[in-house]
């Protein structure tokens, strides 16, 4: 299969009328992590004028309303879009659940950074360091922004010896944060089940997140909602998998089918066909 060079876009502008909704990722499309990509202010603006519902659709390991901090901090207020919906708010919700209906309070072995404790506030679960004392594991990501998946290979051997099952709230493998490339839970997961672990995966492009978005939006005809994303096996996938349309942005994961900030047809044509994912259009860089 080879791309059809007309599904490329220049800007958002182009199809936006075909569309009443949008969810949009963050990290790769609205900002890289460090700072707002250009003119993505004033693309919501416009989408806004036009009456467009939009949520942004994110695999962040934390609850929504702490990327909604975020996003004020990078000059992103509520005013531009209808929610946030992060793939570690469906962990959560599916945590809270679990916690009410188990009969003894549960205990959870955390890999991730603390800045992801928020998952375990409100929550009637317990964290432990000792993995002889979990009842699962909670995968957030690397503890450290600089590791590798080496560094937790014999930690995940341990606990699958010990039958753990695994939360993994974000499925992305890896991310890039402004120039770097880190590891993401999503690559500890892949281990820990290719080791014989059970791992049960909350964001994209796994249906629960996006259930949890058509409950809010307005719009029931998929036809009419747009994903735009910037990784093939997440947000493309996804949006496949639910017969939605799609718009792939090369700013994030897959820039490197960038040449002098075009895309290059037969790289991006290349991998399409590796992953066996396809978008319905795709642009180098999100603009109105």
């Amino acid at each position: 299969m080879k791309i059809d060079i007309k599904k490329e876009i220049k800007n958002l502008g182009e199809i936006s009328d075909d569309y009443n909704a949008f969810l949009i990722d963050l990290w790769g499309v609205v900002h890289n992590g460090l700072k707002v990509f250009p003119e993505i202010i004033s693309i919501w603006e416009k989408l806004i004028d036009k009456r467009k519902e939009i949520i942004f659709i994110t695999n962040a390991p934390r609850r929504s309303k702490v990327i909604k901090k975020q996003l004020a901090e990078f000059g992103i207020s509520s005013q531009f879009y209808k929610d946030v919906v992060s793939s570690g708010e469906i962990s959560w919700l599916w945590m809270k659940k679990n916690s009410m209906d188990a009969n003894v309070k549960l205990n959870c072995f955390h890999i991730g950074p603390s800045r992801d404790n928020n998952l375990l506030e409100e929550i009637d679960i317990l964290k432990t360091k000792i993995i002889t004392k979990a009842d699962f594991i909670l995968n957030t990501g690397p503890w450290g922004d600089e590791d590798k998946l080496a560094n937790y290979t014999n930690t995940l051997d341990k606990l699958n010896d010990m039958k753990l099952p695994m939360i993994c709230s974000n499925p992305d493998k890896m991310v890039i944060r402004g120039e770097s490339f880190m590891i993401c839970a999503g690559l500890l997961a892949e281990y820990y089940e290719n080791i014989g672990g059970k791992v049960d995966y909350f964001g994209k492009p796994f249906s629960s997140i996006y259930n949890h978005c058509f409950k809010m939006l307005k719009e029931k005809n998929k036809k009419k909602i747009l994903v735009i994303g910037d990784s093939l096996e997440n947000d493309i996938k996804g949006a496949c998998d639910q017969k939605l349309d799609s718009l792939l942005v090369t700013t994030g994961i897959h820039r490197k089918v960038n040449n002098n900030n075009h895309i290059d047809i037969k790289k991006l044509n290349d991998l399409m066909i590796e992953k066996n994912i396809f978008s319905k259009f795709f642009t180098s860089e999100l603009v109105w």
